[in-house]
């Protein structure tokens, strides 16, 4: 009876064996879809905004995440306010003329305000190729020409 049962496993084992074999048309794979990823750390002080790496030289940043980091060298309070074009010029301002009005612009996203030393943070998981600007919307800033250009592509 012990070799019957032996023998019975054994083709039930090869019948296994035989039956998990694969043709091409079987074949699962996973595709790797590459992301880019760029960082872009942006400083900020009275009056003026640094960008590294600098992107006005003929750089591009890659379509993809991105991530801006703010921090704010300045003695003022700073934020960043990400726009979906290249216009930031001559922006609507609001009621008082402090500020561009940000009802009327289309925003990506926002680094909140900052006070002097601090860092914040803001991470765009997709964007696409085109152009894009980013402005301080602090009263006062965004008419001080605290802006930024940029293309992604």
């Amino acid at each position: 009876m012990k070799k019957l049962s032996i023998f019975s496993l054994s083709l039930m084992a090869l019948f296994l064996i035989a039956c998990s074999s694969s043709t091409d048309d079987e074949v699962v794979t996973e595709e790797a879809v590459e992301v880019n990823k760029s960082t872009v750390n942006v400083t900020m002080s009275e009056w003026d905004v640094n960008v590294d790496p600098n992107y006005k030289m003929g750089k591009h940043i890659k379509p993809g995440e991105l991530t801006l980091i703010l921090t704010n060298e300045g003695m003022l309070e700073h934020n960043l306010v990400l726009l979906n074009n290249n216009k930031h010029e001559e922006l609507e301002m609001s009621a008082d003329g402090t500020m561009a009005d940000e009802s009327k612009l289309d925003i990506l996203g926002v680094i909140e305000g900052l006070k002097p030393g601090e860092t914040g943070q803001l991470v765009i998981e997709d964007l696409p190729a085109g152009t894009y600007a980013f402005i301080c919307n602090t009263p006062g800033h965004y008419s001080e020409e605290m802006v930024y250009k940029f293309i992604a592509r």
